[in-house]
C-alpha cells in the first residue's frame, strides 16, 4: 500500500523529471492545437526553459518515490502467475497492477499489459477498468518521454470518468494531464486550468492527497516565476492537506520544498529550519529506500546552506552523513550529487585539486546513469575551479561543454551563469569581443527570463484570482453546509432525545398503569374473596346455629310430648293424648320443613342442584304450593285468594315450587288468624310479576335489610308462636336469581308484607 501511495504521488509530480518529444497533435479537454516543428521548438525554448532550474530537485523527488516501486520483482512474478491462472476481472486487475509497476522500468511490458487490460475490460463493458487502463497507458507513455500519446490516453480516461462521475479518479487524471501538458508546451495558463479543475473534483471527493499534490505543483509554478510569497502560501496548503490524512512522506517533501524556496530567496536561516524539520520527518518514517533518500537530499541541502553561511565544517558533516546514506541504499544519483557538493566544499575551502577529483567522480557516475540534467552543473563548477587556477583554456572548454548541455536542456539560469563566467574569463584574457558577446548573451537570457516572468505574471494572477475566488466560494458553501449539518444534527439529536424521553415516559406510564391495574385487580379479588370468605363463615355459623339450636329444640319438644303421652296413656286421658299428638305433629312438620330447606340450601351452596328450565304455565306451580299449604292455612282460618292469569314462563318447576312454598309458608306464619292472603300474577313489560300479600304483623326497615343475608339472625315468631330461621328466604332469593329474576319486599310494621317475584318472560 505504501509503495502504491508513493508511486501515485510520484506520477502526479513527475512532469518535472523528463522532457517529452515534440507532438504533432495535442488533444486537450475542450480543444485541439496543431503545431508545426518551428512553432513547437520556439514554444519549448521560451516556455519550458525556466523549468530546468528545478529539474534536478523534481527528479530527486521522483526517484525518492520511485525507488520503493523497484523492489517489487516478487510481486510482479505473482502478477504474471495470476494472469496465467485466472480470467475475467482477476486477470484484468493483475494486468493493470503489473502495468503500473512497470510503467517506468519496462515500457513494452507496461504498454502491453495496460492495452490488454483495456481490451478485456471493454469486452466486459466495465468502464471503470477501461478508464484505469487508459490512465495507466498515459502514465506509461509519460514516464517514457511520449507526452503526446500520454495526453491522448489521459484525455480518453477523463471522458469516461466524467461520464461515471468518479470524481476521485477524475481529479488524479486531470492533475496528471496538467503536469504532462505543462511539460510539452510550457503554457502555465492551461496547466493551471487543469490543476484548478482537478482541485474542484478532489474537493468533491475529499481527496486530500490529490489536493496536496496539486498545491505542491502550483507552488513550484509560482516559485519558478519568482512569486515566492504565493509559492510559500500554496506549499503550506499542500502541507495542510497531507497532514489531514497523515501522509507523513508528503509532509516531509513539502518541508524540503519550502526550504528550496527559501534557498532561492537567499533566506538561509529559514531554509535551514525547513530542511531540519523535513529531515526529522523523514527519519520518523519506517526505514525504506524512499525515506532514506529523503534524508539524503535534506542533508545535501543543509550542507549547501552551511556553505552559503561560511560554515565549512558543518557543510562537511552533513555531506558525510548524506554519502553514508547513499552508499547504504546504493543510490548512484544521490552519490553523484553528494560528490558534486563535496567538490564545491573543497573548492570553497581552497582545496582545488581535491575539488576536481570529486568532480571527476561525480561526472563519471552521472555519465553512467545518463543524468543529462546534472552535466551542466558539473561542468559549470569545473570552469569555476579551473578559472580560479588560471587554467583559462581548460576552464573555457569545460564551460562550453556545460553551456551545450544547459542549452540542450533549456536551463536558462545555468546558461546565464556560464555566460557570466565566460565573460569574466575573456575579459581577463583581454578578448573584449568575446567578452562582449557572452555579456550580450547573458543580458539576453536575463531579459528573456524577466519577460517570461512578466508574461506569466498576468496569466498567473488571472488564474490565481479565479482559483482563489472559487476556493473562497467553495469554503463559504462548505462552511454554510457544515453549519446546516450541525444544526440539522442538533435538531435530530434533540428530536431523538425527546422521542426517547417520550417513549420512556409512555413505557413508564404504561407500567405504572399496568401495576395499578394489577394492584386494583388483586385488591378487587381480595375483597371479593374476603366477602366470599365472610359469606362462607356466615354460612358455617348459620349452619352450626341451625344444627345446634333449631334442630335440637324441636326434638326436645317431641321427646317431652312423647313422654307426656306415655304417662297420659296409662290414665287413658285421650283428649290430652290427642292434644299432645297434635303438638308432636306440628313440631315434626316444622322440623321436616326446616330439614328440607336446609338440605336444599346445602345443595345450592355446593352446586349440586341442577337448573332445568322449561316452558310452564305459572298457574301450575302456584296451585301446587297452595294445595300443599292449605292444611296449615285452614288451621289458622286464613283465606287464600288467587288472582292469577294464564302466563307461560321458562322456569325450573322444582325451584319455583320451593320458592312459592317458602313465601306462602312465611305469609301464613306471620298472618293473624281469620285474615286473608292474596296471590296475584300478571305480565308487565316482558316480566311476570308474582305477588304474595298478607295482612300479618309486617316488619320494620331494619328487619327488611336483614332479609336474604346468611349472616343475619331473625328471631321474630309467627302469630301462633311459629319459629323461623330465615333460611327459606335466602334459598328463595338464590333460586330466583338462577332464573335471572329478583325478589322485592315491601312491608310496614303492623300492616302486613308483600313479597314480589319478577321473572323474565
Amino acid at each position: 500500500k505504501e509503495k502504491k501511495q508513493a508511486c501515485d504521488l510520484a506520477s502526479a509530480i513527475a512532469e518535472a523529471n523528463y522532457l517529452a518529444p515534440s507532438p504533432t497533435l495535442i488533444r486537450l479537454p475542450n480543444e485541439r492545437i496543431y503545431l508545426d516543428g518551428k512553432r513547437r521548438q520556439y514554444m519549448r525554448k521560451n516556455y519550458i526553459a525556466h523549468y530546468c532550474i528545478t529539474k534536478t530537485m523534481m527528479f530527486v523527488f521522483g526517484l525518492i518515490l520511485t525507488f520503493s516501486c523497484l523492489f517489487g520483482s516478487l510481486e510482479n512474478d505473482s502478477l504474471y502467475n495470476a494472469i496465467k491462472e485466472y480470467h475475467g476481472l482477476p486477470s484484468i486487475e493483475a494486468r493493470l497492477q503489473l502495468a503500473y509497476n512497470l510503467r517506468k522500468s519496462n515500457f513494452q511490458q507496461s504498454y502491453f499489459q495496460a492495452k490488454k487490460a483495456f481490451s478485456e475490460a471493454k469486452i466486459l463493458d466495465d468502464e471503470d477498468l477501461q478508464a484505469r487502463a487508459l490512465y495507466y497507458l498515459g502514465l506509461t507513455h509519460y514516464h517514457n518521454d511520449m507526452a503526446d500519446s500520454a495526453l491522448k490516453y489521459l484525455n480518453k480516461s477523463v471522458e469516461i470518468y466524467r461520464g461515471e462521475r468518479n470524481f476521485e479518479q477524475l481529479s488524479k487524471v486531470l492533475c496528471m494531464m496538467g503536469t504532462t501538458y505543462l511539460s510539452v508546451t510550457g503554457d502555465q495558463h492551461e496547466a493551471i486550468s487543469l490543476y484548478n479543475e482537478a482541485l474542484i473534483y478532489a474537493r468533491k471527493s475529499d481527496d486530500h492527497k490529490t489536493m496536496g499534490m496539486i498545491y505542491s505543483q502550483l507552488s513550484n509554478v509560482f516559485r519558478m516565476n519568482g512569486a515566492y510569497r504565493q509559492a510559500i502560501e500554496f506549499i503550506y496548503k499542500s502541507k495542510e492537506h497531507y497532514q489531514k490524512i497523515g501522509f507523513h512522506e508528503g509532509v516531509a517533501w513539502v518541508l524540503y520544498s519550502i526550504g528550496r524556496i527559501y534557498t532561492t530567496m537567499s533566506l538561509y536561516d529559514e531554509a535551514q529550519k525547513q530542511f531540519e524539520e523535513g529531515l526529522e520527518q523523514y527519519r520518523m518514517l519506517p526505514e525504506s529506500v524512499s525515506s532514506m533518500t529523503g534524508e539524503g537530499i535534506c542533508l545535501d541541502e543543509l550542507g549547501l546552506v552551511c556553505l552559503e553561511q561560511g560554515n565549512i565544517d558543518c557543510a562537511r558533516k552533513y555531506n558525510k552523513e548524506a554519502q553514508t546514506i547513499y552508499k547504504k541504499i546504493n543510490s548512484e544519483f544521490g552519490m553523484s550529487n553528494a560528490l558534486k557538493y563535496l567538490a564545491r566544499i573543497e573548492y570553497e575551502d581552497g582545496s582545488n585539486e581535491e575539488a576536481l577529483n570529486y568532480l571527476d567522480k561525480s561526472r563519471k557516475i552521472k555519465k553512467d546513469i545518463n543524468d543529462i540534467l546534472g552535466f551542466s552543473g558539473v561542468y559549470n563548477l569545473y570552469g569555476t575551479i579551473l578559472f580560479d587556477q588560471k587554467r583559462y583554456q581548460e576552464a573555457i572548454d569545460s564551460l562550453n561543454v556545460g553551456l551545450k548541455y544547459a542549452t540542450q536542456n533549456n536551463q536558462k539560469n545555468r546558461i546565464m551563469d556560464i555566460n557570466k563566467q565566460l565573460t569574466e574569463i575573456y575579459a581577463e584574457l583581454n578578448d573584449y569581443n568575446k567578452a562582449y558577446y557572452y555579456r550580450t548573451a547573458q543580458v539576453a537570457i536575463i531579459d528573456s527570463i524577466y519577460q517570461s516572468k512578466a508574461t506569466r505574471s498576468m496569466t498567473q494572477l488571472e488564474s490565481l484570482y479565479d482559483l482563489e475566488q472559487r476556493e473562497a466560494k467553495i469554503r463559504e458553501l462548505e462552511q454554510e453546509n457544515f453549519i446546516k449539518e450541525i444544526n440539522l444534527e442538533r435538531e435530530v439529536t434533540v428530536r431523538n432525545l425527546l422521542l426517547i424521553i417520550l417513549s420512556m415516559t409512555i413505557i413508564f406510564t404504561f407500567f405504572l398503569l399496568k401495576l395499578f391495574s394489577s394492584y386494583r385487580s388483586v385488591n378487587i379479588t381480595l375483597k371479593r374473596n374476603q366477602k366470599k370468605l365472610q359469606e362462607l363463615n356466615a354460612t358455617k355459623d348459620k349452619f352450626s346455629s341451625i344444627i345446634a339450636h333449631d334442630l335440637k329444640s324441636p326434638f326436645n319438644t317431641i321427646l317431652g310430648f312423647s313422654n307426656l303421652i306415655e304417662r297420659t296413656w296409662e290414665e287413658k286421658d285421650y283428649d290430652k293424648i290427642k292434644e299432645f299428638s297434635r303438638h308432636i305433629y306440628d313440631v315434626s312438620s316444622q322440623t321436616y320443613k326446616l330439614l328440607e330447606n336446609l338440605l336444599e340450601w346445602s345443595r345450592s351452596q355446593t352446586g349440586k342442584i341442577s337448573f332445568s328450565p322449561k316452558a310452564l304455565d305459572i298457574r301450575i306451580p302456584i296451585k301446587n304450593a297452595i294445595d300443599l299449604m292449605e292444611p296449615i292455612s285452614r288451621r289458622k282460618n286464613i283465606e287464600i285468594i288467587v288472582e292469577v292469569s294464564s302466563a307461560v314462563v321458562l322456569i325450573d318447576e322444582n325451584m319455583l315450587h320451593t320458592v312459592l312454598q317458602n313465601l306462602l309458608s312465611n305469609a301464613i306464619k306471620y298472618s293473624n288468624p281469620n285474615s286473608k292472603i292474596k296471590i296475584i300474577a300478571k305480565e308487565m313489560d316482558r316480566l311476570l310479576e308474582i305477588s304474595i300479600i298478607d295482612e300479618g304483623i309486617g316488619m320494620d326497615q331494619d328487619t327488611q335489610k336483614k332479609l336474604f343475608h346468611v349472616g343475619e339472625t331473625l328471631n321474630e315468631l309467627g302469630t301462633d308462636g311459629e319459629k323461623g330461621t330465615g333460611l327459606g328466604l335466602i334459598l328463595s332469593k338464590e333460586f330466583i336469581e338462577r332464573h335471572r329474576g329478583k325478589i322485592i319486599v315491601e312491608s310496614e310494621k303492623g300492616k302486613g308484607s308483600t313479597f314480589t317475584i319478577l321473572l323474565p318472560l
